[in-house]
């Protein structure tokens, strides 16, 4: 079970969580010539379409159709556009491709949205 400590010491268990995905790759301050003091492993919950945003906002300007990506390169790619965008501003996207898909007529940009979430299905399967 996961615990949350608040400000004052109080902890309080958090609802279940699936097991934490490893990490693809590291990324930051890892050109030669740093000084590393740390390598960070940041769990951090998120929904499905908060990972499409991620990939979506990652990969939008490759043209490779998203269902010849492989997982690793998706993973690699969520987790590089978590690392520089953070969680609060996927989380306020989360609801963007669904919205889009919602509205958006059938076309090419319809499609590749739903290619992005099959991608997302592939590299994040539920229940794993």
């Amino acid at each position: 079970m996961s615990i949350h400590t608040l400000y004052d010491g109080t902890r309080i268990p958090l609802p279940p969580m699936p097991e934490p995905m490893p990490a693809a790759e590291v990324s930051g301050a890892t050109d030669p010539g740093y000084d590393i003091r740390a390598v960070l492993t940041l769990p951090v919950a998120v929904t499905r379409d908060m990972l499409a945003v991620a990939l979506d906002d990652a990969c939008s300007g490759y043209e490779e159709h998203p269902d010849s990506w492989s997982v690793e390169f998706i993973r690699e790619s969520v987790e590089l556009q978590f690392a520089m965008s953070g969680f609060l501003r996927l989380q306020e996207s989360e609801n963007l491709l669904v919205e889009f898909l919602e509205y958006e007529p059938p076309g090419p940009c319809r499609d590749r949205v739903q290619a992005e979430y099959r991608a997302i299905d592939r590299a994040y399967p539920k229940g794993r």
